[in-house]
């Protein structure tokens, strides 16, 4: 938890929908001492007074644009439609205010270099939302890969997503949605920073399978780098059995953690037993019925995730206070989420989704 003297920062929220008032709002409350929240905009009447009711001094407004000219507004939220965030962060950013972005911060590559223009024109003073880089067991799993019982890793599989027949405004291409955008952008970063380095080779899959709009609701994409080691990331609306959420396997072990569990298991060569000594041979091998076995000797250890104070996903908003008010490097980098954004465009490219 961020300890400071300094004043706490006046934030607008513009949006107040799934990831404004439910999400953002939520958050926020978690946090006095660092934010407070002065004005929100949504046209609907109905969420406006709910905000209200919690903060009776915060200013409601219809638009977007009346948080824009609010002078009292130090940060805006911008929780608006994906396919509004183009035109809502370029004139947030011309009012050289700070600005926070839900994901997807835009919608193709090409929206994603307009911003960074703009971004750069206005001091850097751009901030886009990824909360899933502090996930408590993404943050888990990177210190996993540490670990010498794995060996040498050459393959991570990471699955998301559940069985939903989704039929709002996020399963429609028109207004920006599609699981590669609503999901995929917050798990391919996932996906990238376990890769370590950029990409030498890229497949990817879109489907439809059970939401009710025009845009995908599978997304599924294979990262190799340089190196050989592969990342396989699938996000899917139309996941009917658990998997696990993230799967590690390298020369000697394999670490797997399921969705919602307190610990994982690392399933390992025993180190305590050496492995017998073996030569390559090109002589004719002996039959099966007379070839025994090698004897492997498997060891389970049980890892546990931190749950320590400030962790996990409301953690992003400490970052974005110390970004603003310690000035400290924002740890989302810009050229990260338009590098998500390039890849996205790339494989979408000549697909019914694109």
């Amino acid at each position: 938890m961020t300890l400071t003297t300094r004043p706490p920062i006046r934030i607008g929220i513009a949006g107040l929908g799934r990831a404004g008032l439910e999400t953002h709002c939520a958050q926020l409350a978690l946090y006095p001492h660092l934010f407070k929240i002065v004005a929100v905009a949504d046209p609907i009447k109905e969420r406006r007074d709910t905000v209200l009711s919690r903060h009776p001094d915060c200013r409601a407004y219809r638009y977007i644009e009346d948080i824009l000219n609010d002078l009292d507004v130090e940060l805006v939220d911008i929780a608006t439609r994906t396919d509004e965030h183009l035109a809502h962060v370029m004139a947030a950013l011309k009012t050289m205010k700070w600005v926070h972005v839900e994901r997807p911060f835009c919608c193709d590559h090409e929206q994603a270099l307009m911003i960074r223009a703009a971004a750069i024109k206005s001091g850097n003073r751009l901030l886009v939302r990824n909360p899933y880089r502090f996930e408590t067991a993404f943050t888990h799993v990177k210190d996993v890969l540490d670990s010498p019982l794995l060996g040498e890793v050459y393959h991570i599989r990471i699955r998301r997503g559940t069985y939903e027949r989704r039929d709002d405004w996020q399963v429609v291409r028109r207004c920006g949605g599609g699981v590669s955008l609503t999901h995929g952008t917050a798990f391919l970063d996932q996906a990238l920073e376990l890769l370590k380095t950029p990409p030498a080779k890229v497949w990817a899959d879109f489907k439809r399978i059970v939401a009710v709009g025009d845009a995908e609701d599978y997304f599924r994409i294979i990262l190799r780098n340089q190196a050989g080691l592969t990342v396989d990331l699938e996000v899917s609306g139309g996941r009917i059995s658990e998997e696990p959420l993230f799967v590690v396997t390298g020369s000697r072990g394999e670490y797997r953690l399921m969705p919602g569990a307190t610990s994982g298991t690392l399933r390992h060569l025993d180190p305590a037993k050496p492995l017998e000594r073996h030569r390559a041979s090109v002589r004719t091998p002996p039959l099966d019925s007379e070839t025994a076995p090698e004897a492997l000797h498997w060891a389970e250890t049980t890892l546990p995730l931190k749950h320590e104070p400030g962790n996990g996903l409301a953690q992003i908003w400490e970052h974005i206070f110390n970004t603003i008010r310690e000035n400290k490097p924002y740890p989302i980098p810009l050229d990260d989420a338009i590098d998500i954004m390039r890849i996205i465009t790339l494989v979408k490219k000549d697909t019914p989704f694109a």
